[in-house]
């Protein structure tokens, strides 16, 4: 549209060449304003709904963030130059459109930051994408409010050209996650500028277009949206990670805004009185052992229980149907009946469903089973996992012989965020002992977990700490346990309660961090060791290498040096979220770590 100025966003190493001449694009200064705007040429383009009368279409009552969106196909290449969408009267904005392969990986956006009152809106694409015949694609865009038209694609499909839509309009509730749903055959009057038989190169999937200029091995890899993507309750966009909260109630509009304005996105666990349909409509997603009909796009796990490696123990031995408190949960009284408890749970869960199946786990996998057993309950029956150890708060682990000591950890070394890297490093190990690997999450407690009074209660930096060391060791979500026991406010909701005024602005920024990362960290890592005394991970994405770095279990606090591998060059390095860069000298960066649960993350230029 003429006179737009767009803020152009383009995903991981998608290298797209523009057209000569016939399709000319505006280029942006670093200023963000245009050198020039010369309009594409329209001759040879064709859009579905360029000549459809569109006042019908009627406003929707609901004012929430949604993706709105259409799905098309094309019988010819040729290439996508912008995306189209009916602007409803009172939509303020922002706006991003965005182009989405089929299976909902993020191929190009831009950001629209002046556009008419109402009415059809034209944005142009950063650079003409290449479109594959027989492939399907999406297009959408982001609002609050909009225009529909109910029952459109009752009995029709459109054409134009060479495309076709495949379906009904789509819309996802959220900020921004891929749609894939839809409701009475609505058309959401989303649109396209294609230009048949023109050739530009396809652009390369987020995922598969990660840097891999470094001569290094990668640390297997099993998540992002590649992982989800084998699941019909998919997680397939590359700028979603899973924050989650462990066994919350939702019940009014008021707890979905408290949840997801301090980060939040998904719930592990929920109180049986929660309102599935209130969660779904806010684009909110749950994992739960809730299997009441009325389960849908919301539910992205089946849960298989809590910690049933410590209540019913390894073994073969008949379950008696009972959970802790109830009775004694094996038959033989002794704790020998795990396998069966695990079975059991698994095949009450609908079958054939597409959804992950969910278990956390406890103490008996990090230190009391065996390496055989402690593989069978994360292997034989999950396709994602945590394990809940608090190192923090525990009165027990630090000192006890059967737990912390036993892989050396010390009453010394025990209260530091590296430990719950040690989590990681655990469960990574355990889940790899079948040839196949899932995705394992962090478990972080968010205060006083613990009936014990004088046990410790943790801070917002040891939260912080805890969490990015996870991340560090290569956890693929992050779940917070949200209960007090003890302590000085006893409290179901830490993060929603006054219990937790202290802790919820670290959380919340901490989570705005891992949100603004989550391209970065849905990338392989590169095995390479920067510092032995400190924990680190090693990325590239989007032209840039990101280094994270930490004190590791022994020590790592003063003055560092990290030595940079081969291939990673420059003057400087960006100190994200610090607002100050360090030098590189002699290929190395050279920093302070004030605390244990200090955290730098390095953005270097490529």
């Amino acid at each position: 549209m003429t006179g737009t100025r767009t803020r152009i966003v383009i995903t991981a190493g998608a290298a797209v060449v523009l057209l000569a001449a016939a399709l000319t694009v505006a280029v942006l200064r670093r200023d963000d304003k245009p050198v020039a705007t010369p309009a594409p040429s329209r001759a040879a383009s064709v859009s579905f709904f360029a000549a459809t009368d569109t006042a019908g279409a009627t406003m929707d009552p609901a004012e929430r963030p949604v993706e709105l969106g259409l799905r098309f196909a094309t019988r010819q290449a040729g290439t996508l130059t912008a995306v189209r969408f009916l602007k409803a009267d009172g939509d303020l904005g922002p706006h991003r459109v965005t182009l989405w392969t089929g299976k909902g990986e993020k191929l190009a956006s831009a950001d629209v930051e002046r556009e008419s009152p109402a009415g059809w809106q034209e944005v142009a694409l950063p650079a003409p994408v290449g479109l594959e015949p027989g492939r399907e694609y999406v297009v959408s865009y982001h609002t609050s409010r909009y225009k529909v038209s109910a029952g459109w694609f009752a009995d029709r499909a459109a054409e134009a050209g060479p495309l076709v839509t495949s379906g009904a309009g789509l819309y996802a509730y959220g900020e921004g996650d891929f749609p894939t749903q839809s409701f009475s055959s609505s058309n959401y009057w989303v649109d396209v500028v294609f230009v048949p038989g023109m050739a530009a190169p396809s652009v390369v999937p987020p995922q598969a277009a990660a840097a891999t200029d470094l001569d290094l091995p990668r640390v297997p890899w099993e998540g992002g949206p590649g992982y989800y993507a084998k699941y019909a309750k998919k997680w397939t966009d590359p700028d979603f990670f899973p924050i989650g909260v462990w066994y919350e109630g939702v019940h009014s509009q008021a707890d979905i805004d408290l949840d997801r304005s301090a980060g939040l996105n998904t719930y592990v666990m929920l109180t049986a009185d929660s309102d599935l349909k209130l969660i779904r409509s806010n684009g909110m997603h749950a994992m739960t052992a809730d299997k009441r009909p009325g389960s849908g796009d919301e539910t992205t796990a089946w849960i298989l229980n809590d910690e049933v490696d410590m209540w019913a123990g390894a073994g073969t031995g008949a379950w008696s149907g009972k959970y802790p408190g109830e009775g004694p949960p094996c038959r033989s009284g002794k704790q020998d009946c795990g396998f069966d408890v695990m079975t059991k749970l698994a095949r009450d869960l609908p079958s054939g469903d597409g959804r992950m199946r969910y278990a956390n786990f406890g103490k008996g996998i990090m230190f009391w089973q065996s390496d055989a057993d402690a593989s069978k309950f994360v292997n034989a029956w999950t396709t994602v996992v945590s394990n809940d150890v608090y190192w923090y708060t525990d009165p027990n682990v630090c000192g006890s012989p059967s737990e912390g000591p036993r892989l050396g950890v010390t009453p010394d070394t025990c209260r530091r965020a590296a430990n719950y890297g040690l989590t990681m490093d655990r469960m990574r190990e355990v889940d790899a002992m079948d040839g196949k690997r899932q995705p394992v999450y962090a478990f972080v407690e968010v205060g006083h977990p613990f009936e014990d009074a004088d046990a410790p209660t943790i801070t917002g930096d040891q939260i912080a700490g805890a969490v990015m060391n996870s991340i560090v060791h290569e956890a693929r979500g992050v779940l917070y346990f949200n209960h007090n026991f003890g302590g000085d406010c006893v409290s179901q909701h830490v993060l929603r309660d006054a219990c937790g005024a202290q802790v919820r602005p670290v959380v919340t920024e901490l989570n705005r961090r891992i949100r603004e990362l989550a391209p970065v960290l849905n990338t392989q890592s590169y095995e390479f060791e920067l510092n032995p005394a400190l924990d680190t991970m090693i990325k590239a994405h989007d032209g840039s290498f990101y280094v994270f770095a930490m004190p590791g279990r022994e020590g790592g606090t003063g003055e560092q040096k990290l030595t940079l591998p081969l291939g990673v060059t420059g003057s400087s390095a960006e100190v994200m979220f610090e607002d100050r860069e360090v030098p590189i000298a002699g290929g190395a960066i050279t920093d302070t770590f004030a605390q244990e649960f200090s955290y730098h993350i390095y953005r270097i230029k490529a």
